[in-house]
């Protein structure tokens, strides 16, 4: 049996000996999606693209919306605090605009109109917490995996992320998924509001990352795909950082680099890291961020256009000082190859020193920065191309 402490996301978060855990703190105060203040990003408040980037898309600006939700920011759920973001808290704004609107949702700014609504989502280790049941729950339920449910079980909670949870708690693992549910709820009432204020009738593209992308393959199984004209409306989906099967919901893949009505999903990992080659997991996409393609083969290292990433004095205001970051800087073109396989995407060769040095098992965190201008190429390629037609 392979091992699945990697289908868990990757560890943000180091072990507190003195934190404790409260299975029920309320929820913070729920958004009301018609004020803008509950809006992290809007046409009216564009996000900055990077430092010294010299935008050559800048006289394309299509008419299309991008419905962004971001990852996970938030990871102080422990000691009597909510399990779920208030949105109103200053460092957690914070949080969402420097890791996710920068490194994330600026790839979209500048050629469609990028709405990002604020929402309550759950704390990182509530959420591993939360996966993490409902995959045990599966197993059990399975005539074959069952058998192992007690190795499943033992590895995935050996995540010292798990160190203060169990499986057999039945009240936390409610409070979880109750946790869980009003972090969806959000994104789904800012959606609806959205479609009744803002789209006036454009397409649109759903993006999002980790628990963005949890919400967001909800949001289009229970609300776009049923609905014939949403369904029309939506031109891609950006799945990123969960792992997606090929049969979604009636979404296809994306298989050709200028193909629309269809789906992305790509999770970063090191060179021969296999996370979904087990019985868990059946037919993962993991599309390649580099050739925009479903083949096999591994990239070569000129196609690779750059990493959005930060200078060390910007690590340490951020970490250091607490301080906002400001832009990132677009650098270390032609540096990465890629390779899809057995469900990931796999890191084959990185040419930049430091990180060969720093290699890791998972680079979930960077699942976007690590391709950015690919990333933006490639939609405006794929929007060009559509409304040519």
């Amino acid at each position: 049996m392979r091992s699945l402490y990697f289908i868990l996301l990757v560890v943000l978060s180091s072990c507190n000996s003195s934190k404790y855990l409260v299975s029920n703190t309320g929820f913070p105060k729920a958004p009301d999606y018609k004020y803008m203040k509950n809006w992290i990003a809007s046409p009216k408040d564009e996000i900055p693209l990077p430092v010294k980037y010299v935008d050559t898309l800048k006289d394309f600006k299509s008419k299309v919306d991008v419905f962004y939700i971001y990852p996970t920011v938030y990871n102080s759920g422990y000691n009597g605090n909510f399990w779920n973001a208030n949105i109103e808290d200053p460092e957690h704004l914070r949080r969402v605009k420097d890791l996710a609107l920068g490194n994330q949702a600026s790839i979209f700014s500048g050629i469609t109109n990028v709405y990002a609504p604020l929402y309550r989502q759950l704390f990182y280790d509530g959420l591993v917490y939360h996966n993490s049941s409902n995959i045990l729950t599966d197993i059990a339920l399975d005539p074959i995996l069952s058998k192992d449910f007690k190795i499943y079980q033992d590895e995935i909670f050996s995540n010292k992320n798990l160190e203060l949870f169990t499986y057999e708690n039945n009240k936390l693992r409610l409070y979880s998924k109750e946790s869980y549910e009003v972090a969806y709820s959000d994104v789904k009432r800012a959606f609806m509001k959205y479609l009744e204020l803002e789209n006036k009738g454009k397409h649109f593209i759903i993006a999002a990352h980790s628990q963005g992308s949890m919400h967001a393959s909800k949001l289009i199984k229970d609300i776009i795909l049923p609905n014939k004209d949403l369904k029309e409306k939506l031109l891609i989906a950006y799945l990123v950082g969960i792992p997606v099967a090929d049969n979604f919901s009636g979404l296809p893949p994306c298989d050709e680099p200028d193909q629309i009505k269809c789906f992305l999903s790509w999770n970063t990992f090191g060179d021969n890291i296999n996370p979904y080659d087990n019985e868990y997991y059946q037919n993962i996409v993991a599309s390649n961020p580099i050739t925009f393609d479903r083949s096999k083969d591994e990239t070569d290292l000129f196609s690779h256009k750059g990493i959005l990433m930060p200078n060390i004095i910007q690590m340490f205001k951020y970490q250091v000082m607490k301080l906002p970051v400001g832009n990132f800087k677009l650098k270390k073109p032609n540096k990465i190859s890629v390779k899809s396989e057995k469900g990931s995407l796999q890191l084959k060769e990185i040419d930049i020193p430091w990180m060969k040095l720093f290699k890791m098992d998972s680079y979930h965190s960077a699942d976007y920065n690590l391709f950015w201008l690919n990333i933006r190429e490639n939609l405006h390629y794929r929007l060009s191309n559509h409304f040519e037609k």
